[in-house]
């Protein structure tokens, strides 16, 4: 892959993403005004948060001189999606450790990446989470020697900096006044992003996607850096539905009302959730009505794909 084709597909990212005014719709009725940042609107393929948290990983494995890049992830994982083809269009190979065992064909966010080029191993469930962990990444880069080893979900240091360039770029680019700024939190990679670009007067709320995992704010920790000041946060853990990419008639409802109203398109795993979360939080007046709210859109959009249909119409749940 020539350098003229991959500075092409990198520089697509170099214009800073919207922010755009919204009034959400709350199911008791009325609205909450705040502002969305669309990401989602970044790139139909390395979309949301995942261009942000791959950039430096790309630029550390050209500096090792890698020329694989391997990843781990679900079968319909956002990130393994952007990964394979960011690979493909700069010029490495990719290979994903997907969690699970092959059943009939590949989902279609896993033919989308072989289609890219990525090989595919699968792992079993039960020995998934043994080798996802920061501890097995050094024996899986000792195995797969030609590979840079990116954590699941484009996370560590090199996720963490690109996250936090660009909230300097906003900061730096336009006035940037906000009470709260939210994010969705997976593997709390954009949330410890966020934090650590320290934006004046904001408070950063992560609306976690995991049921129950009270480990979320040990990891952001760990990922801040060790020295310098950062905002204040906190991770709420009440609007999961049931756990990761459960979905129900209550959040369906909700995106649907969301779509229909506004235009917006959110994802039932991560966005969907989290705008859910908000929304009641300012029913319950836990948000003043005055309060200056930034709503991370991360994207994730491909991912409907697992609920059976590209948008909220009929959906089975899940």
């Amino acid at each position: 892959m020539s350098e003229t084709l991959s500075a092409s597909f990198e520089g697509a990212f170099a214009q800073l993403p919207a922010i755009v005014p919204l009034h959400l719709p709350l199911s008791a009725g009325g609205s909450m005004r705040c502002d969305v940042l669309r990401l989602d609107q970044v790139h139909p393929f390395v979309s949301g948060n995942k261009w942000y948290k791959l950039k430096h990983h790309l630029s550390a494995a050209r500096k090792a001189g890698k020329n694989e890049l391997l990843s781990f992830g679900g079968a319909f994982s956002n990130h393994l999606h952007a990964l394979a083809y960011a690979g493909h269009r700069c010029g490495f190979a990719t290979r994903a450790l997907v969690r699970g065992e092959p059943v009939g064909e590949l989902s279609p966010t896993l033919q989308d990446c072989k289609a890219w080029g990525m090989q595919i191993e699968w792992v079993s469930r039960q020995r998934y989470p043994e080798i996802s962990i920061s501890e097995a990444r050094a024996q899986i880069a000792e195995q797969y020697g030609n590979a840079w080893v990116i954590p699941e979900g484009g996370g560590g240091s090199d996720g963490v900096a690109g996250v936090k360039e660009l909230f300097l770029s906003l900061t730096n680019a336009a006035p940037f006044s906000y009470d709260y700024i939210v994010c969705p939190v997976g593997s709390g990679t954009t949330l410890a992003g966020i934090v650590s670009a320290n934006v004046p007067g904001v408070k950063c709320i992560g609306v976690s996607a995991l049921k129950a995992n009270y480990e979320l704010e040990q990891r952001v920790l760990q990922m801040l850096p060790p020295s310098g000041a950062h905002s204040v946060w906190q991770i709420c853990h009440d609007y999961h539905f049931g756990g990761f990419a459960k979905l129900n008639a209550r959040l369906r409802d909700f995106i649907s009302m969301v779509h229909a109203e506004t235009g917006l398109l959110l994802d039932p795993v991560y966005t969907g959730k989290m705008f859910f979360g908000i929304a009641e939080w300012c029913h319950q007046g836990r948000l003043s009505a005055d309060a200056k709210v930034l709503m991370v859109h991360t994207g994730g959009l491909q991912g409907w794909r697992g609920f059976g249909s590209s948008g909220p119409g009929s959906w089975d749940d899940k």
